[in-house]
């Protein structure tokens, strides 16, 4: 006898008609592709943006701690031209952008084979990435790419930037492809959540009722029944009325229903998780940040990743012996950009004492064009050699300190 074997049909004293189509509403499950949640790629949009407006520089400090710029491939690449696809804006968004999803990153400089001079700077997007040693013990990274090629590259070759370094010796999170499993879970109990405000939401907007005819009747006067159910019901609309006419052989029966929404505190918390992976507070999140909000965001979020850059960088791209000779790359910021003009103008007058800025940088601070002759740097008299300051107080000589 099989389990659901199907009933004879049995006459029924009366017929039950639906008037609107059930709303069946199915939750799809979120998945593991983090990218699918809005607030992850606001987030990182947030945090690569900020990063983006970070400026590659290749410098030198001489014995006496003076900095200068060198000019040389690499300055070139990091100043207009990584790659023939990107700008240094695009370059360095996108790098930040793949550290953030995969907590690995990987750059590969590329050199001309004839004068080995750097010629570009490539983010790789692997889909797997393996640590090889040779019987040499030379280390190298085996990269898969998606159409199935891969390549074998010297780590010393690579730039390798890393988010959630702690269990692997090699990779950040717990593989090439990092570890989101922490994430993953909120986002699939957020993502549920708002599945359900949605079913909710819809399922509020239905009229969902039964009218139960008591009697014997045939298809087409069940039709008739029904039509004539519609016709009062539209009757009572058009005259602005919440009362449906009946008789004695029909009976409407509503079906009530009543759908829970998620309070706004449960949705804020989940969503404060997601941010706060991130390192992005709410007030980033909704570019309704302040001064203060924002320099809080930069020494958190933006401030290590300025400084990993420019480790990465330097190891990669320098060798021994100009790392030795005081050669660095540094990814700096213009922090001040982003304070307020009273704070700015506090700083030039500041800095502009101390005969630390010129007047073309001062201006470029507040916004304004450079001017001729604008590089001078001005100090105020007010400040002394601090070795000579008791000779200035007593009115003595300088020829007195020899």
């Amino acid at each position: 006898m099989g389990l659901f074997k199907r009933k004879k049909k049995i006459p029924n004293t009366f017929s039950e008609i639906s008037l609107v189509n059930n709303f069946n509403q199915t939750f799809t499950p979120f998945g593991d592709n983090i990218t699918s949640s809005d607030v992850v790629m606001i987030c990182i949009d947030r945090v690569a943006s900020q990063c983006a407006k970070l400026k590659g520089r290749h410098i030198k400090h001489d014995g006496e701690g003076v900095q200068t710029d060198k000019k040389s491939d690499i300055a070139y690449l990091l100043k207009h031209r990584p790659n023939e696809l990107m700008t240094p804006y695009q370059f360095i968004y996108k790098v930040v952008t793949l550290l953030l999803l995969n907590d690995n990153v990987f750059i590969y400089p590329k050199y001309d084979k004839s004068t080995y001079e750097l010629i570009g700077l490539y983010p790789l997007n692997p889909t797997m990435v393996e640590p090889i040693e040779d019987l040499s013990e030379s280390l190298y990274y085996k990269f898969y790419f998606s159409d199935g090629t891969n390549y074998t590259l010297p780590i010393e070759n690579i730039i390798h930037l890393k988010r959630f370094y702690s269990k692997n010796d090699i990779f950040g999170g717990n593989s090439s492809n990092g570890s989101h499993e922490a994430l993953l879970k909120t986002l699939k109990i957020n993502d549920s959540l708002l599945q359900g405000i949605e079913t909710a939401m819809f399922s509020s907007f239905q009229i969902k009722g039964l009218l139960k005819i008591n009697g014997m009747l045939k298809d087409s006067d069940k039709d008739k029944q029904l039509a004539e159910f519609h016709k009062s019901l539209n009757n009572a609309n058009k005259k602005g009325s919440s009362i449906i006419p009946t008789d004695l052989k029909s009976e409407y029966v509503p079906l009530n229903t009543d759908p829970k929404m998620v309070d706004e505190k449960t949705l804020d918390f989940l969503q404060s998780k997601i941010l706060d992976y991130f390192g992005v507070s709410k007030e980033i999140f909704q570019n309704n940040h302040d001064e203060t909000k924002f320099n809080a965001f930069y020494e958190a979020t933006i401030e290590p990743l300025a400084i990993q850059l420019s480790e990465a960088f330097s190891f990669s791209l320098l060798t021994t012996n100009q790392l030795k000779a005081g050669e660095e790359i540094i990814f700096f910021s213009e922090r001040l950009q982003y304070a307020s003009w009273s704070t700015k103008v506090t700083a030039i007058e500041k800095l502009m004492g101390l005969g630390i800025m010129t007047l073309n940088e001062s201006r470029g601070l507040l916004g304004l064009e450079p001017v001729e002759n604008g590089n001078k740097r001005l100090q105020s008299l007010n400040y002394v050699d601090a070795d000579k300051a008791n000779l200035y107080q007593v009115g003595g000589s300088e020829d007195e300190t020899k």
